[in-house]
Formats: C-alpha cells, structure tokens, sequence
C-alpha cells in the first residue's frame, strides 16, 4: 500500500468542517485552560511551564508559547511530519493568544474568589478543556506539537507511550513548579486524567456531531472503528 502523502489537502475530506472544528477545539481548550487560571486552580503543566518562564523573562505569554511550539515543530517534522497538520498549526498559534486574551477578559469583570467559584471554574474548565482536545483531535488534522513528543518517543525507545507520556508530563510540571507557574489540582487533571472525559466527549458528542455534518470520510470512520 502506498504511504498516506503528507498534508495532502486536496484529497482530504471536507476541508472547511475539519479546519472550523479544529479551531473550535482550540477555543475550548484555552477557555477552558484559562477558567481553572482564573479560578485559581492551576492550569495544565504545558500552559504552567511556558506561563512561569515567559513571566520571568518579561515576555508576551502568547508569543513566548509560540516560540516554544515553533522550536518542538521544527523537531517533529524532521522526526514524524505526518503528526503535523493543519491542525497543528491552529493549536500552535491559537492556544497561547486565545488565554492570553481570555485571561484579559476575564480580568475585566468583577469576580469571586472564594472555594465556590474555585470549584465551578475547576470542573467547567475541565469539561471545556477535555471537550476541545475531543474536537481538534477527532478531525484528524495533527496534534499539538508538545503532544507529538511522546509518540515519537515511544516510536525510537523501549519505553510505552503511557511511560513516555507520563515523563514528559511529569517533567515538564517540574520545571512549571521551578519557575514559578500556576499549579493546582487542574494541573495533575489535565496531566493524568483527562482520557476518560475525552472519551466520554468522543461517544456523546464529538463523533455524533461529525457524522452530523459529515466531517469524516468513510476510511475515516473505519478507523474509529478500529
């Protein structure tokens, strides 16, 4: 069987649907991200770590995650291109603006700050967070470029992608902590126990809504199966 080519955008089902889901992923991520931030509840050990260091070295948040991404990407495509898509790029570039800009908003209106609001933020960000990782996943239009590590990791040494994964989560959640990023219960959430939402998004509402609207070819959808 010939190779799947690379970012070949002609041949690829419904173009338009996957890339409108993709970006809406994107938004739900980073709203959700940014309500546990605001909340005061952490934020997700990617998001935590860029946050501390682009703090410490006074520079825009969003342009500092995108340098970081930018950096992972040039080493993923030379490692597995075929993990990059357009929805990478969307993930890349959107993420770090979109909590910046949510994080600004929110910042403008008058909030409680007490163990309720903590709590609402908490478990709304979560489901807001794990829906758009649901979504943007789901059209399959790439990963995220911190997320393509671990397979690729897994892909060139004896380890797991579960043993891959967990390393770089918790290494990265180190150095958040190090520089002074947000951590909170969010943080160990989104580092080890997202899956089972995400399915739970992926049975009730994503893969329903992309048949809806027909987002995914009939190969596609074989996949799912699989």
């Amino acid at each position: 069987m010939a190779q799947e080519k690379w970012l070949d955008l002609k041949h690829t089902f419904n173009v338009k649907g996957k890339l409108l889901f993709s970006t809406l992923g994107v938004v739900c991520i980073s709203l959700g991200v940014t309500l546990c931030r605001v909340g005061n509840v952490g934020v997700d050990p990617f998001t935590a770590m860029n946050l501390g260091v682009s703090a410490r070295i006074g520079m825009d948040f969003g342009t500092y995650q995108l340098i970081v991404n930018f950096v992972i990407l040039v080493f993923v495509f030379f490692l597995d291109k075929h993990l990059i898509g357009l929805g990478t790029i969307i993930n890349m570039v959107g993420v770090g603006y979109l909590i910046q800009f949510f994080t600004w908003a929110f910042d403008l209106l008058p909030l409680p700050r007490d163990l309720v609001f903590a709590a609402v933020t908490l478990v709304v960000g979560t489901l807001l967070f794990t829906l758009g990782v649901s979504l943007y996943l789901k059209t399959r239009m790439g990963v995220a470029p911190i997320d393509a590590v671990a397979p690729i990791a897994s892909q060139r040494l004896p380890f797991s992608f579960t043993a891959c994964r967990m390393t770089q989560d918790i290494a990265v959640t180190v150095i958040a902590i190090l520089v002074g990023g947000p951590i909170g219960v969010f943080t160990v959430i989104a580092a080890f126990f997202t899956g089972p939402f995400i399915t739970m998004w992926n049975r009730i509402l994503t893969l329903p809504l992309y048949r809806r609207f027909h987002i995914l070819d009939q190969q596609e959808w074989e996949k799912e199966k699989a």
